[in-house]
């Protein structure tokens, strides 16, 4: 029988970068190719750098690979904890400020006799043609 080794925790073991990355390469449900390509490399480029075939990258590339694996800590990556770096702070999407803003704004209508009064929205119409009817 054999038994398989329990996947290390990138947290608590003493990894090298490359077994970091792929660690939480996998946990986020990322491909190599996928990493690679929003890297503008390719996914033999995240594999060599995995597997220890390739150095660790430069600072700018590990601080773009920590925000795409959403790395809260930038020592959560690197394996250094004499530095702790605070990096992803949200969802991370460019868009979501004005997402946020809009249906923030728009206004709220309620079914009529609840207390509020209903200014044709869509779903009010559909209500007054469904009991008036």
């Amino acid at each position: 029988m054999s038994s398989e080794a329990a996947t290390p925790d990138p947290y608590a073991d003493p990894l090298v970068f490359g077994q970091r990355l792929q660690i939480l390469r996998t946990r986020r449900g990322m491909t190599r190719d996928q990493l690679g390509g929003l890297l503008g490399k390719t996914g033999s480029w995240v594999k060599g750098v995995e597997t220890g075939r390739l150095k660790t990258p430069k600072l700018e590339t590990i601080l773009r690979i920590a925000e795409l694996l959403r790395v809260r800590d930038l020592s959560d990556l690197t394996g250094d904890q004499s530095v702790h770096i605070d990096l992803f702070a949200g969802p991370g999407h460019p868009r979501l400020a004005p997402v946020k803003a809009a249906v923030d704004a728009f206004p709220l209508t309620t079914v009529p006799g609840r207390g509020r009064r209903c200014e044709g929205a869509p779903t009010c119409d559909s209500y007054h043609r469904h009991s008036n009817g």
